[in-house]
């Protein structure tokens, strides 16, 4: 615990707490460092002894506190470490706190500017009430309120002696205590989710999957690195609803119905899109609702039907606080912010969402590809709550995929399925336990599997090897040859975390598995409110380009490639669409050449062809929507002819030359 304190005064204070208790005296630090880990190796030890069935003190009888205390130790290590602050959308709900507890108000515009947001012009405009604009959630605040009292408290011993520590509640202990309450908010939402999986499997399995699914997947990132955003609090509300959800099912009184819909109405304070877990309870009162109505049974009817409205009214109470800082700030009680993301609920990007090499939840986290098969298994043999779970999760993968900016913005990983995670921990435990058995059952098999993978590892690295990337009888560190046998399984198979999407993609666009994480993730036209695409030839465009092309060059500020004829290019849309292409380029000349022209063939419908000067110019060929398809499309440009500068006696140059390209834009009229 004393290192755990030492830490935390590391992070907040930016201070030893140690050094202001025995001086800056390292050597005496040391000391008492080395003491602080031999008392806790001690207690641990101690509490083993415990298991072996020695008599213990009330406090050894229960490991869990001993376990999320180091857990928590570790935490904070680790956010120093990599430099957690407040940051991102952090910001924006530590708006809320910070005016709230000083300014008592939700008008933010003196809070923008302290945060360093006064460059977000946008914020600023006017609401109806005249206050600046917010698309976030006063949850947090009230979460991390009892963290900022703490910062609030060092902030202001810091500033008896010195001066550049302000107690307005934006200096660093203010910001920094707000990631000490992201990991806090974490491990509780662990636990609660060890505990629910506990009812259902043993519980070390119970935390093992729990410990699977958050280290394994983005949830780490944002309890480490990022632990300012919301995140981490909103797994923890979810994780205890869940768990009182199931601790109350199969007799749930009305006062229970009560409480549970303040932490429905709680959930949904830290982040809205939480509403959607109200469906596990939702689908109990269903089920009752049924079974009562085919059985006749009225007085069950009627309770059932009382207790949903209960449910209901108390998630209401208790997303107040929301309402009332709605109602300040644009005049209404619900509102939608113009500043937030849209949703586009008739153009979910459901594939995406899920396989997608941009943020997609499986590709960037394969432990949950595990979860979600292991949920399907845990549905099979607990209907009664992997249906209710497995619907929960359908709907909120459908709502995410609705989000104009689906895959995140600028965030690591699926990050807005942290809510999810609890739900994840029971499919995790189903995955392990069937892996198990499976183990037990096929030994030999599972050995095959693995001397397989080894085998596949070796083929990988004569490939390597025989294309050169690797040379044989040199030196070679294990990364280099890992990222060469990567790449060359790549080649083969893909990701085969993007399976199913990306074999569908390969087979509908005639193109390999491993052509789906970039042509998929990076069509054109998949954006609503921008209505075109621009390929800059020369700028990073070597996983569109295909024969035809030479080297990259640059013309002053211009990257450019020269190309022969024809030179092939994939052109990857999200729907088709009449289009303007344009082209910049210019043709290959020398004394005595024939005019150039240029001709665009877009999946064998030709344009042009159209003259080409030697100097650049834009050439724009209006297509049809009949011309291109939702996918992957191929592109030709033809020039009337290439010559080698050598053949024309401008040097030494052995390469067919029709034209230089500059860039390929496409544009809806």
């Amino acid at each position: 615990m004393g290192i755990a304190v030492e830490l935390c005064g590391r992070e907040v204070a930016r201070t030893s707490l140690l050094e202001r208790l025995v001086g800056a005296r390292p050597g005496l630090v040391a000391l008492v460092c080395v003491a602080l880990v031999s008392g806790a190796a001690g207690l641990a030890a101690s509490q083993l002894r415990t298991a072996g069935g020695t008599p213990a003190s009330p406090l050894r009888r229960s490991p869990t506190a001993l376990i999320f205390a180091l857990l928590f130790t570790v935490g904070v290590a680790l956010q120093l470490h990599l430099g957690a602050r407040l940051q991102s959308d952090g910001f924006y709900y530590f708006a809320y706190l910070r005016s709230l507890v000083f300014d008592h108000d939700v008008s933010f515009a003196n809070d923008y500017r302290l945060l360093g947001l006064g460059d977000k012009a946008h914020l600023f405009e006017p609401t109806p009430t005249g206050y600046a604009h917010s698309a976030w959630t006063i949850g947090p605040a009230i979460v991390w309120a009892p963290f900022f009292a703490g910062g609030h408290l060092v902030a202001r011993q810091l500033a008896a002696s010195n001066p550049n520590v302000s107690t307005n509640g934006v200096s660093f202990p203010y910001r920094q205590s707000v990631c000490i309450a992201g990991l806090f908010y974490a491990l509780l939402g662990c636990w609660f989710s060890i505990r629910a999986v506990a009812r259902f499997y043993p519980h070390r399995l119970a935390a093992a999957s729990t410990a699977l699914v958050v280290t394994g997947s983005f949830m780490l990132w944002y309890i480490v690195k990022e632990p300012s955003m919301t995140h981490a609090p909103s797994m923890a509300a979810v994780a205890g609803f869940v768990w009182a959800w199931l601790a109350t099912r199969d007799a749930r009184t009305r006062s229970q119905w009560l409480w549970l819909g303040a932490l429905a109405g709680f959930m949904t304070l830290i982040r809205w899109q939480n509403a959607l877990f109200s469906l596990l309870p939702a689908c109990d009162a269903a089920a009752i609702l049924v079974a009562s109505a085919r059985a006749s049974d009225i007085p069950r009817l009627r309770r059932t039907i009382v207790n949903g409205l209960l449910f209901t009214a108390s998630a209401c109470v208790a997303f107040l606080p929301q309402m009332v800082a709605w109602h300040a700030i644009y005049g209404t009680w619900l509102a939608v912010s113009p500043v937030g993301p849209q949703i586009r609920w008739n153009d979910p990007h459901l594939a995406d969402i899920l396989w997608s090499s941009r943020n997609g939840l499986f590709s960037w986290s394969p432990v949950l590809y595990c979860a979600a098969i292991g949920l399907v298994i845990f549905a099979w043999a607990q209907p009664a709550i992997g249906l209710p779970a497995l619907l929960v999760l359908a709907v909120m993968t459908y709502f995410n995929a609705s989000i104009q900016d689906w895959w995140g913005s600028a965030g690591f990983g699926g990050r807005r399925f942290e809510g999810t995670i609890p739900i994840f921990c029971f499919g995790a435990a189903a995955f392990l336990s069937s892996a198990v058995a499976l183990t037990r059952r096929h030994p030999g098999r599972v050995v095959a599997a693995a001397g397989s993978a080894l085998v596949l590892w070796n083929l990988a690295l004569m490939s390597a090897a025989q294309d050169g990337i690797l040379r044989i009888g040199e030196a070679l560190s294990f990364g280099d040859a890992a990222a060469a046998q990567s790449r060359a399984v790549h080649r083969w198979v893909g990701n085969p975390f993007t399976y199913p999407a990306s074999l569908a993609f390969a087979l509908r666009n005639g193109l390999r598995p491993a052509d789906y994480d970039l042509l998929s993730a990076n069509r054109f036209l998949i954006d609503p409110l921008r209505p075109y695409g621009r390929v800059d030839i020369g700028g990073g465009d070597a996983w569109l380009i295909g024969e035809g092309w030479h080297g990259v060059e640059h013309e002053g500020d211009i990257t450019f490639r020269w190309a022969n004829t024809p030179a092939m290019l994939l052109m990857p849309l999200e729907r088709a669409a009449p289009l303007r292409v344009q082209i910049r380029a210019h043709a290959f000349t020398y004394p005595g050449s024939a005019g150039q022209t240029l001709t665009l063939v877009v999946n064998g419908h030709a344009f042009g062809p159209s003259v080409l000067g030697g100097k650049w110019e834009t050439l724009e060929f209006a297509t049809g929507a009949d011309t291109w398809r939702g996918g992957v499309n191929r592109m030709e440009l033809r020039f009337e002819y290439a010559r080698t500068p050598i053949e024309v006696g401008l040097g030494t140059d052995p390469r067919p030359l029709g034209g230089a390209v500059d860039y390929i834009r496409i544009q809806e009229p």
